[in-house]
């Protein structure tokens, strides 16, 4: 069988007692066919509410599933993707966005300005001016959002991040402000992404009032004020969010992400990056702690981590490097029934062990279950163009629509 496009495929989602045969039959294909373009075994057992891809019944066929006399409405939310440059083997998000934009995207966020660490009053950005103009230029035509990050990761190893946000938010706080309006401006972005996520716990106050003075600059010019909180687990169970107020934090900015890709990570060992129940206890947590929902945006991951054995370095790849190293292994990649996320095992030239945890399209369909139930504003992606391509296509086919946003978000809060 050739190739199958997106166009001629049909999402399915699993019910109690399907099975590979029971759902080809209804469909009016073969069990080889779904395995294939779900990369599956023939002797796969499929979990409840998993979402799979099968080939469209042809026109003359009777239709296969009774329609349900009460449909759910289907809501336009949010999806936002981080836009980064090349990393390492990867290319970067340029091709992506051409491709995904103007059905796919609400807005990008490109990791573009830092805070200098020799002088914390000022910007300085990873992009060059022809580059930051470019992407404008593709997302404007896409009606793309292009919400800039203002970010502390990725300063060299003999900077303490910390203590060069600390020093900006108290003793440089008012020029640094006047900075960031300047830049932002300058470009003609639609807002400011915050993306400060190593932030000293001692720091709290200061980090909320700095979140509430540029909500007050953005609300001025009319931008939009996105905050990163990265949700850390604990042996409690308890997310652990340190130096960010969630109440004032979510009071004051218009959209809030949830980084819920951290339940594995670097140091940690291998697991999940994002389990399914990992993800609903940071949904109830933002939501206990003041959030509102209409607010929240899930923060998941497109990439996969492959653990070696005794290593807890991962190394990073893409969704399309995780499958074709699959391929290369000739190992099959499982759905883990615990954390409702796909992974695999193989063993390299060296007789080493690893493996390979990542999201597909039934994974995130998941978290997109989750999303719904909760009335969440939508998602954000690290990253564009690392992700699972059909991720865009089920979003729409869940929402009706991606959410485009508008020049200004209604905070609640402030009465704007």
């Amino acid at each position: 069988m050739g190739v199958i496009s997106t166009t001629q495929l049909h999402y399915v989602i699993v019910r109690e007692g399907d099975t590979l045969s029971s759902i080809a039959n209804r469909y009016r294909t073969t069990t080889a066919t779904i395995a294939r373009l779900n990369q599956l075994s023939l002797d796969t057992v499929l979990t409840p509410g998993r979402i799979l891809q099968v080939p469209k019944p042809k026109a003359v066929a009777e239709p296969p599933v009774k329609a349900s006399p009460v449909q759910r409405p289907r809501i336009p939310r949010f999806a936002f993707a981080a836009y980064t440059a090349a990393e390492g083997v990867y290319p970067g998000s340029e091709r992506a966005l051409v491709k995904t934009g103007a059905d796919g995207l609400s807005g990008i966020f490109p990791l573009w300005f830092q805070v200098a660490p020799d002088e914390p009053w000022r910007l300085q950005s990873y992009a060059g001016e022809a580059q930051i103009e470019s992407v404008l230029r593709t997302a404007r035509e896409r009606g793309v959002q292009v919400i800039a990050t203002l970010t502390n990761l990725y300063y060299p190893s003999d900077v303490n991040a910390r203590q060069t946000i600390h020093q900006a938010m108290t003793v440089y706080r008012k020029h640094l402000l006047e900075a960031v309006e300047y830049t932002y401006a300058r470009y003609g972005l639609d807002g400011i992404w915050l993306d400060w996520v190593d932030v000293e716990e001692s720091d709290r106050e200061h980090l909320a009032e700095w979140v509430e003075e540029l909500a007050g600059l953005c609300r001025l010019r009319g931008w939009t004020l996105v905050v990163n909180v990265p949700m850390m687990p604990t042996t409690h169970g308890v997310p652990h969010t340190g130096a960010y107020d969630l109440l004032r934090i979510g009071r004051a900015a218009d959209l809030v992400a949830l980084l819920l890709n951290t339940e594995h990570r670097l140091q940690t060992g291998p697991g999940p990056l994002c389990s399914l129940p990992w993800a609903e206890t940071g949904v109830r947590h933002a939501l206990a702690s003041g959030v509102p929902a209409n607010k929240i945006l899930l923060g998941i991951a497109g990439y996969a981590y492959d653990w070696k054995e005794n290593s807890t370095v991962p190394e990073y790849l893409s969704f399309e490097g995780a499958m074709n190293r699959a391929r290369q292994y000739r190992v099959h990649v499982k759905f883990d029934p615990v954390s409702q996320t796909p992974m695999y095992v193989y063993q390299d030239s060296q007789g080493v062990d690893h493996q390979v945890w990542f999201e597909n399209t039934s994974s995130l369909s998941q978290k997109v279950t989750i999303l719904n139930r909760y009335g969440l504003a939508g998602l954000s992606l690290w990253r564009l163009g690392m992700e699972d391509p059909s991720l865009w296509p089920l979003l729409r086919y869940r929402w009706g629509e991606i959410k485009k946003g508008s020049s200004r978000f209604r905070n609640i809060y402030y009465g704007n």
